[in-house]
């Protein structure tokens, strides 16, 4: 009987230790370097780097050609069949620019559309 509900309680145990655990957010498989290229050629680069004590906010870093520009970005989880967002706000030449788009994102890839005018872009998780 101590025997059965020894393995009773671990299991529940482990039930509970697994309900915990789901999918990874949106917010959390955004980190790291994605880039995009056509004709062997890169030309965009993203890295999102988020805070420690926000997840849906962080650091960005721009990476077009040769050029590398930093600025930050904040995520908007979508509420039920809402996608979710992504606002990225960076300076060039003491200009502030702000881009908002709706995003989806795996394991590998990372597709942004852009809120305004729809363009849809495709990025792969980079190496290093």
């Amino acid at each position: 009987m101590k025997k059965l509900l020894a393995i009773l309680t671990a299991c529940a145990l482990l039930a509970l230790a697994f309900a915990g655990c789901g999918a990874p957010k949106p917010q959390q498989l955004l980190a790291g370097k994605w880039q995009t290229s056509a004709l062997g050629l890169e030309f965009g680069a993203y890295e999102f780097v988020p805070d420690e004590d926000d997840p849906l906010r962080g650091t960005v870093n721009l990476g077009q050609l040769s050029g590398l520009i930093h600025g930050s970005y904040t995520v908007t989880p979508g509420k039920k069949d809402e996608p979710d967002r992504l606002s990225i706000t960076y300076s060039v030449l003491m200009i502030n620019y702000t881009r908002s788009y709706t995003f989806t994102v795996d394991e590998s890839t990372l597709t942004l559309q852009e809120e305004n005018s729809g363009v849809s872009l495709t990025y792969t998780r980079g190496q290093g």
